[in-house]
């Protein structure tokens, strides 16, 4: 009963809580433009407070290992659930790449677009040259860009083939790429990590959220690597780039008894 209680408490609080961040964000526009500040740290120090009070609503314990990249960057992580993004926004001052689908979506997708979000249509081949062009644009001193090159999130078992398109650009010019990587885990008396908190298989989201608010008490685990990593053959850096994430990456669970079916993100 308590579970539940906790799980619906959340489950309410979160929307509202975004919501209420939200206008507070677009209200601060104005002020940001009048004052000629940049766009990106109003946008940076409001995401870091979202994040860090969804961590918080959540009772999420942030354990971050290793140097922690500062702008600007190209950041590539491994991927488990639509938490990752809260996380990341509290530690780093980044913006992300989603899908296209994400920008269609009601609030959701006019909130992302207001946040400077890259979308990329995986349906055409020919989106990828022009996203590349827009992660260039977007890094600069104020901000990094991060993405999850596996296209997908998992239970944890391991790290799944990355993606290497969108670093094209970095390879070309020989830029360093960073990386991390990053795992969650639940107390005993809680549902396992890989169930409660990694979002896959054909879970709506809706029910999801309100599981993973059953939980009393949620580790989370951000390993940054050591330094960038850079090569300029494309294929190669993604590669080198994943074994990297590999060797940091602690397993969320050895097995599940489910069979483990990819989201399409």
């Amino acid at each position: 009963m308590i579970r539940h209680s906790f799980a619906l408490f959340r489950t309410l609080l979160f929307p509202v809580l975004t919501l209420g961040w939200y206008l507070i964000y677009i209200g601060g526009l104005p002020l940001v433009r009048i004052r000629n500040k940049r766009f990106e740290t109003w946008r940076n120090q409001s995401m870091k407070l979202w994040g860090k009070s969804v961590l918080c609503l959540y009772n999420m314990k942030l354990q971050v290992e290793g140097p922690v990249p500062e702008p600007p960057f190209l950041h590539v992580s491994n991927h488990l659930s639509y938490m990752d993004i809260p996380v990341y926004s509290a530690v780093l001052e980044t913006t992300f790449i989603s899908k296209s689908e994400v920008r269609n979506w009601p609030l959701i997708g006019y909130m992302a677009h207001s946040l400077g979000i890259v979308f990329i249509d995986r349906r055409k081949k020919n989106d990828i040259h022009r996203v590349n062009e827009e992660i260039t644009k977007q890094i600069n001193p104020w901000q990094g860009v991060l993405f999850f090159p596996e296209g997908t999130t998992s239970p944890g078992l391991g790290v799944m083939r990355f993606r290497n398109s969108l670093l094209d650009d970095s390879a070309q010019h020989g830029r360093g790429v960073t990386y991390s990587s990053i795992r969650y885990e639940t107390t005993e008396t809680d549902v396992p990590a890989y169930k409660s908190v990694c979002w896959w298989g054909g879970v709506h989201l809706l029910s999801h959220i309100y599981n993973a608010g059953k939980n009393r008490k949620v580790i989370v685990e951000v390993r940054f690597g050591s330094h960038p990593l850079v090569n300029r053959d494309r294929k190669m850096l993604g590669e080198e780039l994943q074994k990297a994430v590999e060797n940091i990456f602690v397993p969320v669970a050895e097995k599940i008894p489910e069979t483990f079916t990819p989201l399409q993100l």
